[in-house]
């Protein structure tokens, strides 16, 4: 960033997501049939002066036409936004990504099968932010955080659960639902180390969080050389356990890299020049926010339905001299 001349105004885009979901299943989110639900939203969308913000989808030819610019986005916009967007019941499902932007299905098939992977545009949650500025040409993420009030389950199968601890079946163990979620944040960017990955938040590691693992999580063999085997520990050993089977795909797991805190301050968005006429101000740009919950992460249990997870984000504006 060392192109930056100056600091011209801070923005801050603080999202507070209530997530919560309907019911319960049996096992792992690999077999899920029911899906978790997003409610009303708790948000507070705010930019400082320099900077305004928008949700939605415009006119292509004319970004200001179909958006309503402000300084706060309210929870009313947010909800109107995705009650218009997805037909007024969104509902997560168990996907995994491995760029952050395109999502394939985890579960069985109509005829309890695995499936290996399909791809999905369903179960993420899509919120495109625009931002407009008359002195601001970029934005930078420099704040996220995921959070859920941990809540006791009652373990019906002995496992092993993430931490390497054998859980008993009876046993009641504390599971914080937001260890599983992930958030994307993708924009337009002159230059990007992969162009075709999003930045990713997921929770440090701690306590009973893991890190999500890409590679082979089949985990150890029931005995050496005899081709079965349990699944790596958390999650998948406890869908062995309980279904002495693996899910479809578990020799070849790719998950998008991760941020675990916005310490380096990614850019996120270059902003185009130029836009007072279709934009209403010079410099304009739009991210896509992506909210998913990652079937593959070891702390991806069933028992997250009907728990309540929050998220924020915080963006800034920056200006940098061409």
């Amino acid at each position: 960033m060392n192109k930056i001349a100056r600091k011209l105004v801070l923005s801050i885009l603080t999202v507070v997501l209530t997530v919560i979901a309907l019911g319960t299943t049996t096992f792992a989110w690999f077999t899920l049939t029911n899906t978790a639900q997003v409610q009303q939203f708790q948000a507070q969308i705010v930019a400082d002066t320099g900077i305004e913000i928008a949700i939605g989808v415009p006119q292509p030819a004319e970004p200001n036409l179909g958006l309503n610019w402000v300084t706060t986005l309210t929870s009313a916009a947010v909800n109107q936004y995705i009650s218009d967007a997805y037909g007024g019941a969104f509902r997560f499902q168990h996907v995994t990504s491995s760029d952050g932007r395109s999502f394939r299905t985890l579960g069985l098939d109509e005829f309890g099968e695995p499936i290996t992977s399909q791809t999905t545009t369903s179960g993420i949650l899509v919120l495109p932010i625009h931002f407009r500025s008359a002195s601001s040409n970029q934005i930078l993420w420099t704040g996220a955080s995921l959070s859920s009030t941990e809540a006791d389950w009652l373990v019906n199968q002995t496992f092993t659960d993430e931490t390497g601890t054998l859980v008993t079946a009876g046993s009641n163990i504390p599971i914080d639902a937001s260890d599983s979620m992930r958030i994307s944040v993708y924009g337009n960017l002159n230059t990007l180390p992969d162009p075709n990955v999003a930045f990713t938040y997921e929770k440090a590691a701690g306590g009973r969080n893991v890190l999500g693992q890409s590679g082979d999580l089949r985990g150890a063999e029931t005995f050496v050389g005899s081709g079965v085997y349990v699944g790596a520990n958390g999650a998948m050993n406890y869908y062995y356990s309980s279904t002495a089977t693996l899910p479809g795909g578990i020799d070849t797991v790719s998950l998008v890299p991760t941020l675990t805190s916005m310490v380096s301050n990614p850019l996120v968005l270059d902003m185009s020049s130029g836009n007072s006429a279709t934009a209403g101000q010079e410099y304009y740009g739009t991210v896509n926010v992506r909210v998913w919950i990652e079937g593959w992460d070891a702390n991806a249990y069933n028992s997250i339905l009907d728990r309540i997870i929050n998220a924020s984000l915080v963006f800034e504006g920056f200006y940098t001299a061409p």
